[in-house]
């Protein structure tokens, strides 16, 4: 019997393999291949006018963007210039906030004499300064984002250019930084305040490529991209704010864990959009396969038959169930998204629907 196991193959891709070869000793005849009549007719819906390769947003679609802003961003005092969030600071700035009681010792000057007249209590009108928020976009550059069509790279950037057009509109500081496998060094597009950077974005976007497969020795125990990515993103030292992570989150439980407490025990707000493409939400069934590790050595061979293909939906279903709960735990927010989905029609509800935009 067949183990398949996303933790033996956390980063995983499907090629065909239509010539015969062993599975514990057992010959295997190769699958007739499809018509071409029926591959056309699956390029053709998954090259979506709304998911295209391209990583370039429509110009209508950026001036609808301009309506929305990222909810759940908290302005944080440090020193950031003025933006459209209430600040920590409280005292006689720019937008009015509550009232309280008057103590001993309060400036007068922000006493509300008309309320002291009408109910003969002492209440100060409190202020807020209006002040930039923090975005933070970190994007995987692992080889594994290769995967689908439009590939799961593909749509992550076009996704990190959406929130960071809508971040600028309401004048807060958006960071893009991507993270790649194996040490390498990451990429990083400054924080910026501006919708007028959304052209620079997209360019530098279309400039950052996927690696090339590098696959470590069997002995070494390579570090988790995604852990070593954040380990480098704090290291720079970024402003508090909330941290959007997109991803395919192929890697097991315990890296999760640690990269996950990691942020916000630095004291960020987490979000998490999950990644996959649609071969990997749903393999084709039948037919013999090799499902190849593309991050780590090794390969397996085998026949999709009904009952691995059931044990394969299982596995992934808890995997995108214990992703989705270390981030619940630790106060963070998920959403899973089909790389081949509508950008402009189907995520931009779902994210209003989660409150992620408003």
């Amino acid at each position: 019997m067949v183990n398949l196991s996303l933790a033996r193959f956390p980063r995983c891709l499907l090629q065909w393999n239509p010539w015969p070869s062993r599975l514990h000793g057992a010959e295997m005849s190769p699958a007739p291949l499809q018509p071409r009549w029926w591959q056309r007719l699956r390029d053709f819906f998954a090259h979506r006018p709304s998911a295209e390769r391209e990583v370039d947003l429509p110009r209508d679609f950026l001036e609808l963007l301009e309506r929305l802003r990222i909810l759940s961003v908290r302005a944080t005092g440090a020193g950031l210039r003025q933006g459209c969030r209430l600040g920590a600071y409280r005292g006689g700035q720019l937008e009015f906030l509550d009232y309280r009681a008057y103590v001993h010792g309060d400036d007068l000057r922000y006493l509300d004499w008309n309320l002291f007249a009408r109910m003969g209590k002492a209440y100060i009108k409190e202020f807020a300064r209006e002040e930039a928020g923090a975005i933070h976009l970190l994007l995987d550059a692992t080889p594994s984002m290769a995967v689908g069509k439009p590939s799961k790279w593909t749509f992550a950037r076009r996704l990190a250019a959406l929130f960071a057009h809508v971040g600028w509109t309401a004048q807060d500081s958006v960071r893009v930084q991507v993270f790649h496998a194996h040490g390498l060094p990451p990429a990083s597009f400054p924080p910026k305040g501006s919708p007028g950077n959304t052209t620079q974005l997209l360019d530098w976007l279309r400039r950052q490529t996927l690696p090339a497969l590098l696959v470590p020795p069997a002995q070494v125990q390579a570090p988790s991209p995604l852990g070593e990515g954040i380990r480098q993103f704090l290291a720079t030292r970024p402003r508090r704010g909330r941290v959007f992570l997109l991803s395919d989150f192929w890697e097991d439980e315990q890296a999760l864990t640690a990269s996950f407490h990691r942020l916000t025990a630095a004291g960020f707000d987490l979000s998490a959009i999950h990644i996959l493409a649609a071969e990997e939400i749903a393999p084709p069934a039948g037919g013999d396969w090799r499902l190849l590790a593309d991050e780590e050595p090794g390969d397996l061979e085998l026949t999709l038959a009904p009952a691995v293909s059931a044990r394969y939906t299982a596995e992934l279903e808890a995997h995108r169930a214990t992703v989705e709960s270390l981030l619940r735990r630790r106060g963070g927010s998920y959403l899973f998204a089909p790389s081949d989905i509508s950008i402009e029609r189907v995520l931009i509800q779902a994210l209003r629907r989660r409150q992620w935009l408003g």
